[in-house]
């Protein structure tokens, strides 16, 4: 071995703060060397051949995807007032992006039933009062009964008059809220909760069949560039309440905005270090209005809940189960108090990136992101992803591991904390 460092040992290490503090500076130094050696912008692509868009996923870098210009517009089995579309315009003129209206999936999956995340502020997986990880109470309901508790009927509902607004009491009424509070309390959203579809796990083949048309099984390119296809394809709608937390996933991510916008914040696994996570409790959210009503069935008055009081409760797994989760929240929160209370976030560069409708964001395996909407003029945005397993040969996941075990090391350490923690 030739260099400075051949045949040279430096000074022993006896003291755990000062083991601490060498873990960290060297863990530091690798977040650095790699943001110095790589890309500062999610670049934006035409759709790629397979062995183009290999490049991405063996560099581990995002990309954004944008689809022929027409492919918003047009639908492959319908004559248009312009040119005959291209084979490529035909092949991305997927149908969802000119059916997909309210009323159309309301003819569609209307008396469906359907699954649906429910929460009283729109945060589902997400850590609350530094202490819980928080879950969802999820709910069976149609897809009619889905958009009634949207925000874009109940303006509908405003505008339409007097028999809408007694239809909304009525519905207030079946869900065991006091209507005649809702003025008096001047709340914005009369149902107290936010609703989302997010049921992951191939929710497009179960829940929403009929809508298997409107969108591709696999995406090309990447089925061929990865080897495999797709092994779930998730159909997600909401509203600009909603945002999905920090987090990461064991999957190839392909994600195409259908209507609206998603706004994600991109953290490469790299940073793990940056990200203070930890164990939380793990609890659910538990509709006291439902839980109320059902309980008390014959007697209204007691199944009446006001619109004052909270609807939504948490209520801790039992036994007690805790799940490693991240509590920040880049995109909330004001800099100066992220910086304060997570220290080692300062060194994190994380990147924003809007994807549009007609655009899809390649997501690697294992990087961070936390995803934000916009809503389009009928309320609502909807999104489809691909999930294709992440490969497990190479390093990438045996390194990311080892960050894992390394970090959890380091907080185990007793003895000084370095500027760093």
């Amino acid at each position: 071995m030739t260099g400075p460092e051949a045949g040279s040992e430096g000074p022993r290490i006896r003291d755990a703060a000062s083991i601490k503090m060498r873990l960290e500076e060297e863990i530091v130094s690798l977040i650095t060397e790699t943001q110095e050696f790589n890309i500062s912008t999610v670049e934006r692509i035409e759709v790629p051949t397979a062995l183009q868009f290999h490049r991405y996923v063996a560099a581990n870098r995002p990309v954004i995807i944008s689809l022929p210009p027409s492919a918003t517009t047009i639908h492959p089995s319908e004559p248009t007032q312009r040119l005959e579309p291209t084979a490529e315009e035909k092949e991305w003129a997927w149908p969802a992006f000119t059916k997909w209206t309210n009323d159309y999936l309301t003819k569609t999956l209307g008396s469906k039933e359907i699954t649906v995340a429910c929460t009283p502020n729109g945060w589902a997986d997400a850590v609350v009062d530094d202490k819980y990880f928080a879950m969802p109470c999820e709910k069976k309901m149609t897809f009619e009964q889905f958009l009634d508790g949207m925000p874009i009927r109940t303006r509908q509902r405003k505008s339409a008059g007097q028999d809408c607004e007694d239809s909304l009491s009525n519905d207030l009424a079946d869900l065991g809220l006091n209507g005649d509070s809702q003025a008096s309390a001047g709340a914005a959203d009369p149902y107290q909760e936010v609703r989302y579809i997010q049921l992951q796990n191939g929710n497009l083949m179960t829940e929403y069949e009929e809508l298997l048309d409107d969108v591709p099984a696999q995406i090309p390119f990447i089925s061929e560039a990865l080897g495999k296809e797709p092994d779930a394809v998730n159909f997600w709608y909401g509203d600009e309440r909603s945002t999905t937390s920090l987090h990461k996933d064991h999957y190839e991510n392909m994600y195409a905005v259908i209507t609206g916008r998603k706004i994600f914040t991109l953290i490469p696994p790299t940073e793990q270090f940056c990200l203070h996570e930890k164990s939380y409790i793990a609890a659910t959210y538990v509709d006291i209005a439902s839980s109320s009503a059902s309980s008390s069935p014959s007697s209204p008055s007691s199944s009446t809940l006001p619109l004052t009081a909270p609807r939504y409760k948490l209520e801790p797994m039992d036994p007690i189960i805790h799940t490693k989760w991240i509590a920040l929240n880049p995109s909330h929160e004001p800099e100066e108090e992220l910086f304060e209370k997570y220290p080692r976030y300062q060194m994190c560069q994380p990147f924003k990136v809007v994807v549009n409708p007609g655009e899809m964001l390649y997501l690697p395996a294992m990087w961070y992101h936390q995803v934000e909407q916009e809503p389009d003029h009928e309320g609502k945005c909807i999104a489809v992803n691909w999930w294709y397993d992440m490969g497990f040969e190479g390093d990438r996941f045996s390194n990311a591991a080892f960050m894992t075990n390394l970090l959890k090391l380091v907080d185990e350490i007793e003895g000084g904390r370095s500027e760093h923690s």
